[in-house]
């Protein structure tokens, strides 16, 4: 799938906390300021958000949603190398100790065997279908990379003031309804109106692919894609907002790469011309 360029989504924006936000580091990476659970920084101690931590909150919410009536009548149309389906942690869509064929391919070590092998996953448009869902071949599996990447969003200074807030807690006994004794903690959070630069990049995508990448962004404009922890206690609600991407694809890709500028079209210009 990878082999041959065939064309690059590129997508920007920016990621607005409508609430507070935690994006928790390693207790023992960082303390700052004797809080037992910071927030992520960069080198110069500013708030991250982590590409791990959004594209997993993407992942989940895509999951859920082709796991729907909706989500399934998505699937059910489009591109024909595509199944009809969408994988479980339970049921996964492939499985090298159930299929025999996926199991020899991955012993194969000669020059075509890892065509072989993306043509086997993917699929071939018109041809043979592939045996990845929709949501493994985005944002990847055990078996292939990912075409879907999302970038470490920095924050933008002048939304924040340097200053964190803290919010504390204790854990509550179920069966008396009071705090436990000795449980208090610390959550260092971003206040709400923080952003955060965004930024991701589809590689090779097919109109199914980037219909779902689509339908994902306007999931994120309407708050639908929670990130971070403490999701239940308030926190963690985003929205992003000014999505506009850029389409590179063989027609354009040598101008290109040649310093001619390539516009970019926002998310409501859906209609996209090969070359433009």
């Amino acid at each position: 799938m990878f082999h041959k360029f065939v064309n690059r989504y590129v997508i920007e924006g920016k990621l607005v906390a409508v609430t507070a936000l935690h994006i928790g580091a390693a207790e023992d990476v960082f303390k700052p300021d004797g809080c037992r659970n910071p927030f992520f920084r960069n080198a110069n101690g500013l708030p991250m958000i982590p590409g791990s931590s959004l594209k997993g909150a993407m992942r989940s919410f895509l999951e859920q949603f082709l796991l729907s009536e909706s989500g399934k009548d998505m699937l059910l149309t489009g591109e024909n190398h595509i199944p009809a389906g969408t994988c479980t942690g339970q049921a996964p869509c492939i499985d090298p100790a159930k299929d025999e064929k996926l199991k020899k391919m991955l012993k194969k070590k000669d020059g075509s065997a890892s065509l072989k092998l993306s043509e086997y996953l993917f699929g071939t448009p018109g041809g043979e279908k592939g045996r990845l869902c929709l949501v493994c071949r985005l944002f990847g599996s055990p078996y292939s990379a990912a075409k879907f990447s999302v970038r470490d969003a920095r924050v933008i200074e002048n939304t924040f003031q340097r200053a964190f807030e803290i919010r504390s807690g204790v854990s509550i006994d179920r069966d008396f309804g009071t705090g436990i004794s000795g449980r208090k903690y610390d959550v260092e959070v971003v206040p709400e109106g923080t952003a955060f630069s965004f930024r991701a990049v589809l590689e090779n995508g097919d109109k199914k692919e980037w219909e779902a990448i689509k339908l994902l962004l306007k999931a994120m404009e309407i708050g639908m894609v929670s990130i971070g922890g403490m999701k239940s206690r308030g926190l963690g609600e985003v929205r992003i907002q000014d999505v506009r991407f850029q389409h590179i694809n063989e027609k354009n890709i040598a101008g290109y790469l040649s310093g001619e500028e390539i516009g970019f079209q926002h998310l409501e210009e859906t209609d996209i011309q090969e070359g433009k």
